[in-house]
């Protein structure tokens, strides 16, 4: 073989090899509104990776990415939470209709199945936060007991199931792409130490994508059992600067409870905190409010509406708030209990196991 015939079979062949990695991805979804610009975005880096406008209700999007990746349908670039819809992009069509998958690979009809799933539970959800601000409304804003009691009871088991629905998707999918963006958005919820062990036998950990939620792991120290309180300083609702080490440390167990006015979650929670305060605050329990409100306004008008009688502090910063992103905070509420020597004893604590810790300590 002539030189000439070799340089250019080794052209081919690394051309061959240039393009082996690549994937074509061809994507429709139909059901929308006309007009409607939606974006293809990168699940895993938020980038925008393409947009189309509907026409006759439909949306089509079709390229090559250097290797299957999960993306998203969304109706702003960057985004992925509250997402159209969540896909593997492979080299298998998919078609979507009204949001609900009719045609794609064994990856995408297996993940379809679980957000399904999760919509119905979604929807339960959306259905027990309205009967709580009705409830609000008819009582002016003091929920009976009994009420509030069946509503946390409900959200509970739904919360419940959501988690075991997940954990087992997780569970079934650890060679593939499938856990990806419920592990980088939804850790918080998981349980870091889940996400950690997850992460040991998971065939993707490697993946950079990655990184930033193994940064996060390592940030959750803070919150570890056993570690040492870290302190931050605001502003109370008096605008008098406050230290978290002001209650912190000081010989009590202290809850620090991060929530805000606008979270329906918090507000829903807030009845039977109160309960538990006024059982408990007379044998020397504290709690400290640490508000993710944007306004003064808002976050006094918060703790009146729900009669909030503990501490409080804010910088006012949502969530850019500083005593938050020091505690690796990404979803309300949340908190952490603080012996009385300073040092973590456990977070995340809510509902009842908030309640059995507390009876655990003082009972």
């Amino acid at each position: 073989m002539s030189m000439k015939r070799i340089v250019c079979a080794l052209m081919v062949l690394g051309l061959s090899m240039a393009t082996m990695g690549q994937v074509s991805y061809k994507v429709t979804y139909k059901g929308l509104e006309n007009g409607k610009k939606v974006y293809l975005n990168n699940g895993e880096t938020r980038a925008a990776m393409d947009s189309a406008v509907v026409e006759a209700g439909v949306v089509k999007f079709s390229g090559q990415v250097p290797e299957s990746v999960v993306a998203v349908l969304h109706e702003r670039p960057g985004q992925v939470r509250n997402a159209l819809y969540e896909l593997v992009l492979d080299d298998y069509p998919v078609i979507v209709q009204e949001g609900q998958i009719v045609e794609g690979s064994v990856a995408n009809l297996r993940y379809g199945k679980y957000q399904d799933e999760q919509n119905r539970l979604t929807t339960k959800v959306q259905d027990i936060i309205g009967e709580f601000r009705k409830l609000q409304e008819q009582h002016n804003g003091q929920i009976p007991e009994a009420d509030m009691q069946s509503l946390r009871e409900r959200m509970e088991q739904v919360s419940e199931e959501s988690e075991r629905l997940t954990r087992g998707m997780l569970d079934e999918n650890r060679d593939n792409l499938l856990p990806l963006t419920t592990l980088l958005y939804s850790a918080d919820n998981l349980g870091y130490d889940f996400v950690g062990e997850y992460l040991k036998t998971y065939d993707l950990a490697d993946r950079a994508s990655l990184a930033p939620l193994k940064e996060m792991l390592r940030r959750e120290e803070v919150k570890k059992p056993g570690a040492k309180v870290v302190n931050f300083t605001m502003k109370n609702l008096k605008g008098e600067t406050v230290n978290l080490t002001d209650w912190v440390g000081r010989g009590q167990y202290v809850l620090v409870d991060f929530w805000a006015s606008w979270c329906g979650p918090c507000r829903a929670d807030m009845p039977h905190v109160k309960s538990l305060y006024e059982k408990y605050h007379p044998k020397g329990f504290e709690i400290v409010g640490v508000s993710l409100d944007r306004t003064q306004e808002a976050w006094e008008k918060g703790v009146e509406s729900l009669g909030i009688p503990w501490p409080q502090m804010s910088d006012l910063k949502y969530w850019q708030s500083e005593g938050a992103a020091l505690y690796n905070i990404r979803a309300i509420p949340a908190t952490v209990l603080f012996g009385p020597d300073g040092t973590v004893v456990e977070s995340g604590l809510r509902g009842e196991s908030l309640t059995k810790k507390l009876e655990e300590i003082y009972e």
